[in-house]
């Protein structure tokens, strides 16, 4: 099939539009993707150059916030592509294109027979991910849950020890088992107040500018119960968002994620999505209790509820994950305490993929600011 020249400027104005630059690699792969023919950025540069002195251009309109405002919001209703071109008044690559950028932030936008939609559902994935491991090398990694970023009692000041911590241990992963942002729970009309940054863009913002940051660390995190509310919001998935933005975080799914240390070391990182009971092993034990001998992963690290323990059950080495939450106005009139801290877990595992040796090492935090200070 071959690619009309003007189809190549339309691509081109798309990326203008989003970039404010010449990026041909970009043109190149909404080519592949729209019409499934594979042209290298050099040639669609060059069919460019040739014909765009003589190819009348419309004028480039750069997308402005209140055209992506309407296009979000015509979105949640529903709506094809022609209407959205109509409504928005911009050429049909260009609503492909932010529909597209719009993904890349974080929407989950879906395609229903012709129309287009933002699905408001946080639904639980069940990803597995190979994080293979020398078996004959002890098995290091750090682990944090619950930051909570944009709660004013998020304990910004021991997340960062604890980076500081991973690096001069020579940690290279992190898991972070989900809530990486506090969210806003509509149905809680105080819970506004006890946030320093407000809805998907300001918490997104902060995550990026935020979290810690250190050479040589890669977080991989999955996503929690506080996270979704910006699904149920407004369609954005903050997994996704700050995937998008920080090469050094890896969104791995929402609630659950697999990962296989080695080929016969499985670890299962949950953040559930049930209340605090008065015994801390009464979730644990339950869950593993509930998996058939076959599914039982060898590691089970939970989030959600900000409670350091740790057992080992049925074979399983079973792990509830403190938080960087100090009590909040909500957990304090439901009479909740939360655990402030993180943990280094080192395994040694043989060839049969059996945990010979499990070394935690947990360090907890006791003094809570009050109010997070930027």
């Amino acid at each position: 099939m071959r690619i009309d020249q003007k189809a190549v400027i339309e691509m081109q104005k798309v990326v203008f539009a989003q970039l404010r630059r010449n990026d041909w690699d970009k043109v190149s792969q909404l080519i592949f993707e729209k019409y499934n023919v594979r042209k290298t950025p050099e040639a669609c540069r060059g069919l460019y150059r040739r014909h765009k002195d003589v190819i009348e251009m419309e004028e480039i309109v750069v997308p402005n916030l209140e055209q992506n405002q309407e296009l979000i919001k015509q979105l949640h209703k529903g709506a094809d592509i022609d209407h959205l071109i109509k409504v928005l008044r911009m050429s049909r690559i260009e609503v492909f294109g932010n529909i597209e950028e719009l993904r890349q932030k974080g929407y989950a936008i879906v395609q229903i027979g012709k129309m287009y939609k933002i699905n408001k559902q946080a639904e639980t994935t069940f990803e597995e991910h190979k994080h293979y491991h020398d078996v004959d090398q002890i098995v290091r990694f750090g682990v944090v849950s619950d930051t909570h970023m944009a709660s004013i009692f998020f304990q910004k000041a021991y997340l960062e020890i604890a980076y500081d911590d991973f690096q001069s241990q020579g940690i290279e992963t992190v898991y972070h088992i989900g809530d990486v942002s506090d969210g806003h729970y509509v149905n809680r009309p105080a819970s506004i107040y006890e946030l320093y940054a407000i809805g998907y863009d300001q918490q997104l913002d902060d995550v990026v500018d935020n979290y810690p940051r250190r050479k040589g660390i890669k977080t991989k995190f999955i996503t929690g119960n506080h996270d979704a509310t910006h699904m149920m919001n407004g369609g954005a998935n903050i997994g996704k968002g700050i995937d998008g933005r920080r090469d050094d975080m890896d969104y791995l799914g929402h609630e659950f994620a697999k990962i296989w240390l080695t080929d016969k070391v499985d670890m299962d990182l949950i953040h559930p999505r049930d209340g605090s009971a008065y015994a801390l092993s009464y979730h644990l034990q339950r869950r593993i209790n509930n998996m058939s001998g076959g599914n039982k992963p060898k590691i089970l690290i939970t989030g959600h509820y900000h409670k350091f323990f740790m057992m080992f059950y049925r074979n399983v080495v079973a792990i509830s994950m403190p938080s960087f939450q100090s009590q909040s106005s909500f957990m304090r009139g439901k009479g909740l305490d939360s655990d402030v801290g993180y943990m280094i877990l080192e395994l040694k595992v043989n060839q049969n993929g059996d945990i010979i040796e499990c070394h935690p090492y947990y360090r907890p935090f006791f003094v809570m600011s009050h109010y997070y200070n930027k």
